[in-house]
């Protein structure tokens, strides 16, 4: 006889398998593209898909930084200051080119990615001591 062995998902392992992917690189991803196939941002589909991605997005960053340790805090900083610079370049680039414009849309998603990168690092870091029970 074989034995049949059933396993049951541990729901904590979706939370750690996203939690380990740094998220808004998905909004920069997203104006990276809308830039290179021309995917106009202002008042059209586009822009408002970009805008509820942008949303979800920072409140999943949010979420996955309630409850880390210190290296997941060092990771998520390193993460913020990769994400401003690749952003900072993309807005620096469309803002010297002639032939770019850049539109409220596109301003809108540039304060939420440096949003995250504002907050998301002090939560991890608020989050770390207390796990380490440092403060208290």
């Amino acid at each position: 006889m074989s034995s049949v062995s059933v396993t049951k998902k541990n729901p904590d392992s979706l939370f750690k398998s996203i939690s380990k992917f740094p998220w808004m690189f998905a909004v920069i991803g997203f104006l990276f593209l809308a830039d290179r196939f021309g995917w106009p941002l202002d008042n059209t589909v586009y822009g408002y898909a970009f805008i509820t991605m942008a949303v979800v997005v920072l409140f999943v960053e949010m979420v996955k930084s309630v409850d880390v340790s210190p290296m997941g805090f060092l990771m998520d900083l390193i993460w913020a200051v990769i994400a401003v610079i690749l952003s900072t370049a993309l807005l620096t680039y469309m803002y010297f080119s002639p032939d770019k414009e850049i539109g409220f849309f596109h301003w809108l998603g540039y304060g939420i990615i440096l949003a995250d990168a504002i907050l998301n690092p002090f939560n991890s870091f608020r989050s770390a001591l207390r796990n380490f029970d440092v403060g208290s």
